[in-house]
C-alpha cells in the first residue's frame, strides 16, 4: 500500500490516493480522518490575524485539541516586531513593523504559566549579511524553537504579489532560492528549515529535471549539517497545492536522514493542524517513524 501526493494543481482531495491491488482511488473514497492517529505537534502557528489575547490564543488551543494536535508551536513573524529592524527592513515591511515583542512573550508565558500545551517560538526571515544582527537580536530570549526562512530573494518577496513573478526566468529564480536556503542551514542560527520548496507558493515551476537537480545539489551541501526540516502543509491552500516540500523532495530528505516536523502555516484557527491525518500517514510510508518537538531550544523526538 502506497500513500503519496500528486503535485500537480488539482483539489487536495485528489491530492491523496492509495494504490491498492493495482486499482487507484481517490480520497473522495477514502475515509479521511478528522483526528491524526498519534498525537502531533503543529510546530507552526501564526497569531497575527488577532490580538495578544488569551482568547484568542484559546482559539487555536482548542481547534488543536479538535483534531488531534497535543502541542502548538507558535511562531510569529519576527519582521512584525520593532525589535526586528536591525534584522529586516525596508518599504514593504515598515508599515506592518509595529508590534512589540516584549507583548507576545507575555502572553506566551502566561499561557504557559496556565498549562497550555504551546511553545514559544518566531519565524525569522533569512536575510545573507544579516546573521550577525539575528543571532544578536536572537540572544537570551525565552523561545523554545526558531523557523529560518526564505521569502527573500534580494529586494523581492516571492510570495506576496504573483504578478511580481511576471517575465522572470524561473531557472535563475529557483537556483538563487536553493542558494540561499542553504546559507539559512550553514549559519547555525535556527532549530526548524521553513517550508523547503516554497518557492512554488503561487504555482510558479522552473522545469522538473532542473528542480530536481537543484534539491539535490542543495542537499549534497548542507546533509552535513543538523536541523529540522519542516513537513508544511500550507502549500496545499495556496496556488501550489503541494506539500513544502514537494513529496518526492521529501523522499530524498528522508534518504538523508534529516528530522521533521509538522507544520500547518496557520494564520487563522480553523487551520491548525491542516491535512495532518494524511500527511502523517504519507511520512510514515516514506519511512519517517519520528517527529521534533522542542523546549528552550533543545529538540527531541517524538514517534509519530
Amino acid at each position: 500500500m502506497l500513500f503519496f501526493f500528486a503535485d500537480a494543481l488539482m483539489s487536495f482531495e485528489l491530492l491523496l490516493v492509495e494504490h491498492v491491488a493495482g486499482k487507484l482511488i481517490t480520497c473522495a473514497e477514502l475515509v479521511i480522518e478528522k483526528r491524526c492517529d498519534s498525537m502531533l505537534a503543529d510546530n507552526h502557528v501564526h497569531l497575527e490575524n488577532g490580538p495578544y489575547t488569551l482568547d484568542w490564543l484559546e482559539k487555536f488551543v482548542r481547534q488543536a485539541d479538535q483534531v488531534g494536535v497535543e502541542e502548538l508551536g507558535i511562531v510569529e513573524h519576527f519582521y512584525r516586531f520593532l525589535e526586528a529592524r536591525p534584522c529586516l527592513y525596508n518599504d514593504e515591511v515598515a508599515p506592518k513593523q509595529s508590534q512589540r515583542l516584549e507583548d507576545y512573550l507575555e502572553l506566551m508565558a502566561l499561557a504557559q504559566q496556565k498549562g497550555w500545551p504551546v511553545r514559544t517560538g518566531l519565524e525569522v526571515d533569512y536575510v545573507p549579511g544579516k546573521e550577525a544582527a539575528i543571532r544578536q537580536a536572537l540572544r537570551g530570549l525565552p523561545l523554545d524553537f526558531v523557523i529560518g526562512s526564505v521569502h527573500w530573494l534580494g529586494d523581492w518577496c516571492f510570495d506576496t504579489n504573483p504578478a511580481a513573478w511576471e517575465g522572470r526566468d524561473l531557472e535563475a529564480v529557483y537556483r538563487e532560492y536553493y542558494a540561499v536556503l542553504a546559507q539559512v542551514v550553514e549559519s547555525k542560527l535556527f532549530d526548524i528549515l521553513g517550508h523547503p520548496g516554497n518557492i512554488a507558493y503561487f504555482g510558479h515551476r522552473a522545469d522538473l529535471n532542473v528542480v530536481t537537480r537543484l534539491e539535490n545539489e542543495w542537499l549534497a551541501r548542507v546533509k552535513r549539517h543538523r536541523i529540522c526540516l519542516e513537513v508544511n502543509t500550507g502549500g496545499l491552500r495556496r496556488r501550489a497545492r503541494s506539500l513544502f516540500p514537494r513529496i518526492d523532495f521529501l523522499r530524498r530528505i528522508r534518504i538523508a536522514n534529516f528530522d521533521i516536523s509538522f507544520a500547518s502555516d496557520a494564520h487563522f484557527p480553523e487551520d491548525v493542524g491542516y491535512a495532518f491525518a494524511e500527511t502523517q500517514q504519507l511520512v510514515k510510508q516514506i519511512n519517517f517513524d519520528c517527529a521534533c518537538r522542542f523546549r528552550r531550544r533543545r529538540q527531541r523526538l517524538v514517534r509519530i
